[in-house]
């Protein structure tokens, strides 16, 4: 969970790096607020984890394999434009499928 959100972390802030040096940037969604957002999820997860706040820990882990998830259709399912290449089309699905993974077997363990 934290590894996949620190990739989603890494990938937005190279997207908002590249896009600021006037190159596309690795897929449809670059912005530092996207950076954020999965940091503030880092903090959550360890705390919720940390005090033993088991509903908690386990919706967050959800909504982080829901976002992982949508994230794999929509590179599925939109234009391949939106990527510089197929490669990192790929790339990020690669990501957020070990993702999704990593979530669905927390949510296994934590039952």
């Amino acid at each position: 969970m934290v590894a996949h959100a620190t990739l989603v972390i890494v990938w937005n802030l190279v997207g908002v790096w590249l896009l600021s040096n006037n190159k596309p940037a690795l897929g449809p969604t670059a912005t530092v607020i996207g950076a954020v957002v999965f940091a503030l999820f880092i903090i959550a997860y360890l705390y919720s984890y940390s005090k033993g706040l088991k509903k908690v820990f386990v919706s967050l882990v959800t909504l982080g394999a829901l976002l992982g998830s949508f994230a794999v259709y929509g590179a599925l399912t939109k234009a391949p434009s939106l990527w510089p290449s197929e490669f990192w089309r790929y790339a990020g699905i690669g990501v957020n499928l070990l993702g999704v993974l990593g979530f669905l077997l927390v949510l296994k363990k934590s039952k």
